[in-house]
């Protein structure tokens, strides 16, 4: 993508977006990932700003890229990647929120601002049923506290992490046949 922009990071980010608009509205899941499976740049809707907008955050910018600029298309690729996430944490809720509130005990989920929640959600998502690296997930939830949410958030996404690493293996023991698959999109 344009000027080094990361994609996984791109979609990481995308998909919190996704998630806080399905959590803070009525909206259905699939109707907001279709939007996005043939999303014309050009069109003037607030999906495709918010994507606009992220893509000039991530690629440093200064706030605007031409949307008819080829690099800033959201790829198949990219787009089930996206749908892979959401999903995911679509059918984790239980689960996710259930660790929330276990490694943020004074933070109830309904209680957590929801970019927060989303971006807590997303990161432990992709700590169990991604298996990646939990310094990565880490710092990917971290960069987007900062870009979406308040001025404490980086520190409160970090130290849920931080709990939920530091208990990891044992998380994965008490989950057992809990545990979700990869969904297949």
């Amino acid at each position: 993508m344009a000027s080094g922009m990361d994609r996984r990071r791109l979609i990481r980010n995308l998909a919190v977006q996704v998630l806080y608009e399905i959590d803070s509205s009525e909206h259905v899941p699939a109707k907001v990932l279709s939007s996005y499976a043939n999303m014309e740049l050009t069109d003037d809707n607030a999906r495709v700003l918010a994507y606009l907008a992220l893509c000039a955050y991530l690629t440093a910018a200064d706030n605007h890229v031409d949307p008819t600029d080829r690099e800033f298309r959201l790829l198949g690729e990219d787009y089930q990647m996206l749908r892979r996430l959401v999903i995911g944490v679509m059918e984790g809720l239980q689960i996710l929120d259930g660790l929330i509130a276990q490694y943020a005990p004074e933070w109830p989920p309904d209680q957590i601002a929801v970019v927060d929640r989303n971006v807590l959600r997303l990161a432990i998502y992709e700590l169990l049923y991604q298996k990646l690296p939990i310094k990565v997930v880490i710092n990917e939830a971290i960069e987007a506290a900062r870009a979406f949410g308040a001025d404490s958030s980086p520190r409160f996404i970090n130290g849920v992490l931080g709990a939920v690493a530091e208990h990891y293996d044992e998380i994965l023991t008490d989950l057992g046949s809990q545990t979700l698959t990869e969904p297949s999109v």
